[in-house]
């Protein structure tokens, strides 16, 4: 089996199943998990994408499931919703999959489900574009005939030699580096690593702030974030899995939603992007210019409703924060929450001289993955207020990979 998005999506179940001929599998970006990837991501009741499908083309026009419904009746996380999980650990046969950093619905499910499907031979190819046009490029189709010669027809091709990752890192100012091999992801020379916000310079040190201070904003005003920079003094990449460790409080309110995002800043402070499609047209400039993210990349972004911040122990690794999605734990007046936030895995490249901004809003920071979708808007209400240093010691954790 192979194919993108649905096309990948079918293939998590399929080979669950363990169906006798099935030999080996591609999956090509896409959801392993429904409700965290598709209609509730961070505990957040965002279908704008899922009614497009409903109404249009993924369940049929005859809406065959009302997956709509289901959201609003069950808004945490039961057996409808693992139902449609994937059970990664039966999936046994080969995989060779492929993932980006930049499809802001298909990048967290492939990633999961590469982590954590029970292949002892499983390949991750990750890209520096859209899934599209890198599936049907000539040397990857050629790479692609490669594994399934291998396992299909027994082919002696050296695909057995192939590294078992292959990563990107993205410059966003050209000169992307691809097929970067390694032996895991993040490869084995990143360290996590903490930068901690610090309210009063509105900067991030990988030292502790001994004074403590607070960075807020109303929901309702302009801007409705806060933010904070670094400058790398030396050429840093960034290669794995970036994370937001905040104590927050909202002030006239029980709870937050909360967006998050890193972004790559030249050395003046303009921030970066590029394209992963071909097309660069105006009319693809106008489109992008909010939303449509997975034609655009903009940054590695994160959210989560703070009354969901429970975290599942089984799932939630040091790098990688799982919530169950099983509870509602609404804030008391003067609660501070400390939370964590799973941010998209990134491939990035800082020049000596240029910034990260790390930044924290009530809105969704980059808009609908694609053209024509309702567009979420947050549940808030009141002030949010970002706690930072002394016993409150919010952090980014980032992927700081060793220089070569």
């Amino acid at each position: 089996m192979s194919g993108t998005s649905y096309l990948a999506v079918s293939q998590w179940f399929t080979a669950a199943e363990q169906p006798p001929h099935l030999v080996a599998i591609n999956p090509w970006e896409g959801v392993s998990d429904v409700y965290r990837d598709l209609v509730m991501r961070g505990g957040m009741p965002d279908t704008g994408f899922a009614q497009q499908l409903q109404d249009g083309s993924f369940f049929g026009r005859n809406r065959k499931e009302d997956i709509l419904s289901e959201v609003e009746a069950y808004p945490l996380m039961t057996d409808l919703w693992e139902q449609k999980v994937p059970d990664f650990d039966r999936i046994t046969v080969p995989a060779y999959v492929v993932a980006s950093y930049s499809n802001t619905l298909h990048t967290a499910g492939t990633f999961r489900a590469w982590r954590r499907i029970a292949s002892d031979e499983k390949w991750l190819r990750v890209h520096n574009g859209q899934e599209w046009p890198d599936y049907y490029d000539e040397a990857n189709v050629d790479d692609l005939r490669r594994f399934f010669d291998h396992f299909l027809k027994g082919v002696d091709n050296g695909w057995e030699t192939t590294r078992t990752v292959r990563y990107s890192i993205l410059d966003l100012e050209g000169g992307d580096e691809v097929a970067v091999a390694a032996d895991s992801f993040p490869p084995a020379g990143s360290t996590s690593t903490r930068y901690f916000l610090d309210a009063r310079t509105r900067s991030l040190s990988t030292s502790v702030p001994e004074t403590a201070a607070e960075a807020s904003y109303a929901v309702d005003g302009n801007p409705a974030a806060v933010s904070f920079l670094t400058r790398f003094d030396e050429e840093t990449v960034l290669v794995g899995y970036p994370k937001a460790h905040l104590f927050v409080e909202a002030r006239d309110a029980d709870d937050m939603d909360l967006f998050v995002l890193v972004q790559k800043l030249d050395r003046w402070g303009t921030p970066l992007q590029a394209f992963t499609v071909p097309n660069q047209s105006a009319i693809a400039h106008d489109l992008t210019d909010h939303g449509a993210t997975i034609l655009r990349y903009k940054g590695s972004d994160g959210r989560l409703r703070v009354s969901a911040r429970h975290l599942d122990e089984s799932l939630t690794t040091d790098d990688v924060p799982a919530h169950t999605f099983d509870r509602v734990e609404k804030l008391a007046p003067g609660e501070v929450a400390e939370i964590e936030i799973d941010l998209f895995p990134v491939g990035l490249r800082f020049h000596a001289g240029e910034q990260l901004r790390f930044v924290v809003s009530s809105r969704n920071l980059l808009g609908t993955l694609m053209p024509a979708i309702r567009e979420y808007v947050g549940a808030n209400t009141g002030t949010h207020v970002v706690h930072t240093g002394g016993d409150h010691a919010s952090y980014l954790q980032l992927p700081v990979r060793a220089r070569a």
